[in-house]
């Protein structure tokens, strides 16, 4: 397949680059200069049309250009909105244009928040619908939680008790999302613990218990480094993601406590 990727520069951008090259066609635009060997556009999805030649004979487009929860404060709401919600509609327009069969947009668990950014995936999720039942043009919206870069590897484990979900993991949704047998859907891109709703309504008691139980050996790492515990923890369906998607995350704090061992060794 030909597939264009938006962003390029970014998180997801590179990461899907990598995943999918030597397998498809392609090519990546971005609103500023990169290195690579792949054709590259210099293209600012903002600005209507400038994704029109980049998109010629593209089959997928998979559209990652937003501004995040940790951008709020940074930057404006008109700034978070000419980018998350005209980008993603310029994208659209020049899918529709092109006779694009397939979007991959991204989305964000910060869907279900309140605050601008959350806003912004909201109106794009309903452009993704309109573009699907209006134009044909299937849309596969991924909502992952948190995959923001962190400071170090405690911090990665820490954020992993929290809503954190390994960037492999997102990259992994994203080629899964390329190839899924479905037309149409939104998915929850999070990592996943072995809580059941036992778990869930003892947690308040023992939470650090819970954790242990989950992952032994995590006790001891979440008091030697005093991590933060979460107030709650959820069980979590993945049945829909699994299934239809194809997406089953590999990630989590046991793999994290596996590559702290194996850190903690090699530096002994």
């Amino acid at each position: 397949m030909n597939i264009l990727i938006t962003g390029a520069s970014g998180s997801v951008g590179t990461g899907a680059a990598e995943a999918l090259a030597g397998q498809h066609q392609l090519r990546l635009a971005d609103a500023k200069p990169i290195k690579t060997s792949l054709p590259f556009y210099l293209s600012d999805a903002r600005m209507t049309g400038s994704l029109d030649q980049a998109a010629e004979g593209v089959d997928v487009i998979i559209h990652t250009p937003a501004y995040h929860g940790i951008h709020m404060g940074k930057h404006s709401e008109q700034e978070f909105y000419d980018l998350n919600v005209t980008g993603t509609f310029n994208m659209f327009q020049t899918a529709v244009r092109n006779k694009v069969r397939r979007v991959v947009w991204l989305s964000s668990m910060s869907f279900f928040g309140s605050d601008f950014y959350a806003y912004t995936k909201k109106l794009g999720e309903q452009l993704c619908t309109f573009y699907h039942e209006q134009h044909g043009i299937e849309v596969i919206m991924l909502r992952p939680s948190d995959f923001t870069p962190f400071r170090d590897q405690l911090h990665y484990g820490e954020r992993l008790l929290h809503g954190g979900v390994d960037r492999r993991d997102v990259i992994q949704a994203v080629v899964a999302a390329v190839h899924a047998p479905v037309s149409f859907g939104a998915y929850h891109i999070v990592r996943h613990d072995p809580f059941t709703e036992n778990d869930v309504e003892a947690y308040a008691a023992s939470p650090i218990d819970a954790w242990e139980k989950a992952y032994p050996g995590a006790k001891a790492v979440i008091q030697k480094h005093r991590f933060q515990l979460p107030k709650q923890i959820q069980a979590t369906d993945l049945t829909a993601e699994r299934t239809e998607l194809g997406y089953t995350p590999r990630h989590h704090f046991g793999t994290f406590l596996a590559e702290l061992e194996l850190a903690n060794k090699q530096n002994e």
